[in-house]
């Protein structure tokens, strides 16, 4: 099966270093606040008037943090958190099983209902799909997550309204353009461009709806939600096949089924959130949060762009059956980056929940972060290492030998990211996307040069070997900038 069975399968190593995830240990021992601490700025023109909580006795008075925003009680905030953290991670976990099989099935179902070159087109708009998913979370959602996290319920949803108009309107300006470009281009592909134009927006604003339940340590909301997708979407292809002549009709039909679907979803979100989204306040959302969208938009676009040019480079270079067994690698490997996705959505907001935690109890739990999923991604690599031959060529045919020569250096080079997941979600969860810009940054060129020198040198062995060099090169500076960042904190 084609490996573009879910957004996050586009870039399953190179971005991995920005995938975190948590599991924060328990910790009894403090509860106080540095009411100095920076945080992330939230405009005041963001959000909507509250009315300040009651305060009632000293150790349940409000905190007001420097950005103006009242929050809980912390004592209130640690009980809430530590009882709830590992529930919500598994409940996360699940939604992102849910989420991805409903983008898988659409895969799936219109891969053995249309012959190969109509599902290549189909190919090519998911992928353009993919990315302008990921584009949406880094311009959109990201904030949520790091500047809402523990704002009171009526800052929240207001907060929530605007990032999802944000999402909707960036939707329809790219479904606009692939509808004009689909018209324009015309035949099978044009088709499908046209169709997934068409359904842009409400993919956009259901994502959005799934992250602001993750923001808001909900995740059971977005499991509800993708669940109504996941129902709606097979009811709509069981009616295509019904009524439709010869069953199902074209991909693109099944696109748009998909589409509505998520329609659905998204208007359950409006129900679930308590508001319709904003349109009107993108751009004051996008630019009174700049410091988040704006540097996460542009380290989104510097490792696609990395990851993309690499791709195609290195398919022109080499041979196609190198490129197929690369592939099969990213196709064996994706749950770990799945696993790794999901949880980042949990964790970012849990971190940013915690700020108030001793240095080490934040160190010791991104240790745990990224041991857990060097662990979890290493044993899956693995697994496949060990397996009869057989079981591999049911999996990918004859792509599957050459794929097998380089999977233990793959499970090598993905260890890399993974321990650097950790790290990076505290820095985001503490507001330094400026400082997490710069680190993917100056690791760009190499994950260009690396690579392609390895084809070079090496062949398909030297690809790999490539990716493991500049992956494990960028372990120190994400390691020496978590202890800097968390230590300056305890000092506030």
């Amino acid at each position: 099966m084609d490996d573009d069975t879910r957004p996050e399968q586009d870039h399953v190593l190179r971005d991995a270093i920005t995938l975190p995830l948590l599991i924060i240990p328990r910790d009894r021992r403090t509860t106080r606040v540095a009411a100095t601490a920076r945080r992330p700025t939230i405009p005041a023109d963001a959000l909507e008037i509250v009315d300040p909580l009651p305060v009632t006795e000293p150790d349940q008075a409000v905190n007001t943090s420097p950005d103006g925003a009242d929050r809980p009680p912390v004592e209130a905030r640690a009980r809430r958190g530590r009882g709830g953290s590992r529930v919500n991670a598994l409940w996360t976990v699940f939604e992102q099983v849910v989420s991805s099989g409903t983008n898988a099935a659409i895969n799936f179902v219109i891969a053995r209902r249309v012959d190969p070159t109509e599902f290549g087109a189909f190919a090519i708009a998911y992928t353009i799909f993919a990315m302008v998913v990921g584009l949406s979370r880094a311009a959109a959602t990201a904030p949520l997550g790091i500047s809402y996290a523990d704002v009171p319920l009526g800052a929240f949803r207001s907060a929530v309204r605007q990032a999802a108009g944000t999402a909707l309107v960036l939707g329809a300006a790219v479904g606009v353009l692939l509808m004009l470009v689909g018209v324009g281009m015309g035949g099978t592909v044009g088709t499908n461009l046209a169709a997934m134009g068409v359904i842009m927006p409400a993919l956009l604003v259901q994502d959005a709806w799934r992250y602001a339940s993750f923001a808001q340590g909900r995740p059971l909301l977005a499991v509800a939600n993708d669940l109504v997708w996941a129902a709606v979407l097979g009811a709509g292809l069981w009616l295509l096949a019904t009524v439709a002549p010869g069953g199902f009709g074209g991909s693109a039909t099944m696109v748009l089924v998909w589409g509505m679907a998520a329609a659905v979803a998204a208007q359950v979100g409006v129900l679930q959130h308590q508001g319709w989204p904003q349109p009107r306040r993108a751009w004051a959302w996008f630019t009174g949060h700049r410091e988040t969208t704006g540097f996460m938009t542009a380290e989104f676009l510097s490792l696609q762009g990395a990851a993309q040019t690499s791709t195609l480079v290195i398919g022109a270079v080499g041979s196609t059956s190198l490129v197929g067994a690369l592939r099969g690698l990213q196709t064996l490997l994706a749950p770990t980056t799945n696993l790794a996705v999901a949880l980042m959505s949990f964790s970012i907001p849990e971190f940013s929940r915690r700020k108030h935690l001793p240095a080490q109890t934040v160190l010791r739990g991104a240790y745990l972060v990224s041991g857990l999923v060097v662990v979890s991604s290493t044993l899956w690599g693995l697994a496949f290492v060990v397996l009869p031959d057989g079981f591999g060529a049911a999996l990918l045919g004859d792509t599957w030998a050459e794929t097998h020569q380089l999977l233990l250096l793959a499970v090598i080079a993905q260890a890399g990211p993974c321990l650097a997941v950790g790290p990076a979600a505290v820095l985001y969860a503490f507001g330094r996307t400026r400082l997490t810009f710069w680190i993917n940054l100056a690791f760009v060129p190499f994950l260009l040069a690396c690579p392609l020198i390895g084809l070079l040198l090496g062949g398909a062995r030297g690809v790999v070997i490539g990716n493991i060099i500049v992956y494990w090169a960028t372990i120190p500076p994400w390691l020496y900038h978590l202890h800097r960042q968390v230590r300056l904190g305890a000092r506030r």
